[in-house]
């Protein structure tokens, strides 16, 4: 079963879906990754930003606290141990007050407060009496039940800063300082942020229950504990974890002047990828578009290329069947399928003009007629076809010789019987004395009629070897359909490669576009436009298409110049066939020597007659009888001689 073609016209149209398609999906593939990737990134060094910010503000907030221990830590009234405790507690309480503060307390070297409580076992007393301030983590107050951070320095003797500490000063801010400061952190719609102590417990958070319930993130595991080793590192950084069933992003950075407290910004991932979803969505449904778009273009461009070529495929197919009379397809397109309809118009009217030429001459020389020309003139007998012409006037030319000849050599055998005739009416009147030269004489002019015979048989030789040179005339002609077959590959070949070239030639277009693209979205986008590197890496990958291309334009052009060499050796044929034909020329020129050979030997024998004649002449009575037997002979022979005169008066020469 013949394997069923695919057209051109569909080849045409699947390679520029796939081409286009292909080229899109990776464009939209590249994409859609590059605008998941930035928008991660985004999305990262945004909560990082807000985060650095965030924990700039808080540092602010506590350091300012520290100024306010510090500046109390060298207060004169403070300082003083003359002062009384109404003095102290006047400072004390305007400070408060001044700065919203839940309260300030004076401790002195013992560990007494103001307040009449005792806070020798204190940390951040301890740490006074060391000569160290200290922010203290939140915790629960004993007293007030509020949540309290403790903001102490040491108290210096006679006001002086880094000498003897004397006691410790303590600020108390408002129980929600820190709460505030992260609830007017904003990071899109739904984010939030919070801190952690060194030991990973949630110090400040949107929800102060939370505050208060101490939550240690260590303690949650998961991705949230792997958050809180994070952060107790110290670095400024950012992830995705999961806080509370939450994926988010998260971006934190220690509190500088804290307790080691590190502040952290977070916003849901499904808030800050929806807008890449969507972009991505939007690349989805222009791919679908461009796909059908392409899809028209394809079929358009396929039915022009692909439907002129099949019709003029379709007629040379005609052609190598033998169908020289069937109309060539006419084609309009001002390219070089309209080149392709003319060329196979030159070629089927060419040959159906030479065949029916060579058709009629042969014909004619079927019928003896060996003066026909050609009447087509030698106008369309171009290139190889020349030839054909050269080859059929030889033939011709060689038989007329031969027939020539032929006619001549009867003529003669004529014109000898004649003679013959006339010496036997002479010895009609011979003596039968000479009976045995005259029953000689019988049987060579017997031998003239074998002779004669032979030459007749010989030139039914000629005539089958004219039927064998017409063969070979014919099998020329289709060792000529054959090379016009090859070149008609060529024909195709040459084709193929020209809509490869233009497929290259359309790839290196789309290079060219997409490089600009690429080029002038990063100088727009300035540093962020080093993400369009893995557009660049697209661009280079259609470049290796090109290549690819390329690689397929070579194959052709050895396919061509293969086709070239099967017409060489269809070519070379038909010029074997050519020289079986003077073979056979040869060998009707041997056949006439033999004619004229045997022509020969007949005016020898004719010569003894007559010397035999001369001998009996003195016995003319007695050799009657046998003059009469050779007056028989002579008109047969005379007759045969009549019968070639008239069968080669069938040819015109």
């Amino acid at each position: 079963m013949a394997k069923k073609l695919v057209t051109l016209k569909k080849k045409i149209t699947i390679f520029t879906i796939l081409i286009s398609g292909i080229g899109m999906l990776i464009l939209t593939v590249a994409a859609a990754v590059s605008i998941f990737t930035h928008s991660n990134k985004n999305a990262t060094d945004a909560v990082l930003e807000v985060a650095e910010v965030a924990a700039e503000r808080a540092s602010w907030e506590v350091t300012s606290y520290s100024n306010l221990a510090s500046e109390l830590s060298v207060n004169e009234i403070l300082c003083d141990p003359n002062s009384t405790e109404a003095q102290k507690n006047d400072i004390l309480n305007r400070r408060a007050e001044q700065y919203g503060l839940q309260r300030c307390n004076f401790i002195d070297s013992n560990g007494m407060g103001i307040d009449g409580n005792d806070y020798s076992d204190r940390a951040y007393f301890q740490a006074a009496m060391d000569g160290r301030s200290l922010v203290s983590d939140p915790l629960i107050s004993k007293r007030t039940g509020k949540l309290t951070i403790i903001v102490a320095a040491p108290l210096w003797k006679d006001g002086i800063a880094g000498g003897t500490p004397i006691g410790c000063v303590y600020v108390v801010p408002d129980e929600e300082f820190l709460n505030d400061i992260v609830r007017s952190i904003t990071y899109g719609e739904e984010g939030s942020a919070f801190i952690l102590s060194k030991d990973g417990v949630l110090i400040a958070d949107n929800d102060t229950e939370n505050v208060k319930n101490t939550i240690n993130f260590n303690e949650l595991g998961g991705t949230a504990a792997e958050l809180a080793q994070q952060m107790a590192s110290k670095e400024t950084a950012s992830c995705r974890a999961d806080i509370f069933g939450t994926k988010m992003f998260v971006g934190f950075t220690p509190v500088p002047n804290s307790n080691d407290w590190t502040l952290a910004v977070c916003g849901p991932v499904s808030e800050h990828i929806q807008a890449a979803n969507s972009t991505i969505l939007i690349c989805i449904i222009i791919l679908a578009a461009v796909a059908v778009v392409a899809g028209i273009f394809a079929a358009v461009v396929g039915k022009r290329i692909g439907d002129p070529i099949q019709k003029c495929t379709d007629r040379i197919l005609l052609l190598s069947k033998g169908d020289i009379s069937s109309d060539v397809p006419r084609v309009k397109s001002d390219d070089e399928t309209q080149l392709l309809a003319n060329a196979t118009e030159t070629v089927v009217n060419s040959l159906s003009s030479i065949i029916r030429d060579i058709g009629r001459i042969l014909e004619n020389m079927a019928n003896g007629d060996l003066t026909v020309d050609t009447e087509i003139g030698s106008n369309l007998y171009i290139g190889d076809y020349s030839q054909l012409l050269r080859d059929l006037d030889l033939i011709k030319d060689n038989l007329r010789s031969t027939m020539g000849q032929i006619t001549t050599a009867a003529d003669q055998v004529s014109s000898g019987s004649d003679q013959v005739s006339a010496g036997a009416q002479a010895l009609s009147q011979g003596a039968t004395e000479q009976a045995a030269e005259i029953e000689t004489l019988s049987q060579r002019i017997h031998d003239i009629s074998e002779q004669i015979t032979a030459n007749s048989d010989n030139c039914d030789k000629a005539r089958e070897l004219v039927q064998t040179t017409a063969d070979s005339v014919g099998t020329a002609n289709s060792d000529m359909t054959r090379l016009t077959e090859a070149m008609n590959n060529i024909d195709e070949t040459s084709q193929q490669i020209s809509n490869i070239i233009k497929t290259i030639e359309d790839i290196a277009f789309q290079t060219n576009i997409l490089a600009l693209n690429a080029a002038v979205e990063a100088a727009r986008a300035g540093e962020a436009g080093k993400g369009f590197a893995v557009v660049a890496d697209e661009v280079r990958n259609l470049a290796s298409k090109s290549a690819e291309a390329a690689g397929g334009t070579e194959a052709l052009i050895a396919k061509t110049v293969e086709a070239v060499r099967n017409g060489t050796e269809i070519t070379s044929e038909t010029a074997k066939s050519m020289l079986e034909v003077a073979e056979l020329t040869e060998k009707v020129e041997a056949l006439v020597l033999g004619i004229a050979d045997a022509s020969d030997s007949q005016s020898e024998v004719i010569d003894h007659i007559s010397t035999s004649i001369e001998q009996i002449s003195g016995v003319v009575q007695t050799n009657s009888a046998t003059a009469e037997q050779s007056a028989a002979s002579a008109e047969e022979l005379s007759s045969q001689a009549s019968l070639l005169n008239e069968l080669m008066g069938k040819f015109t020469v």
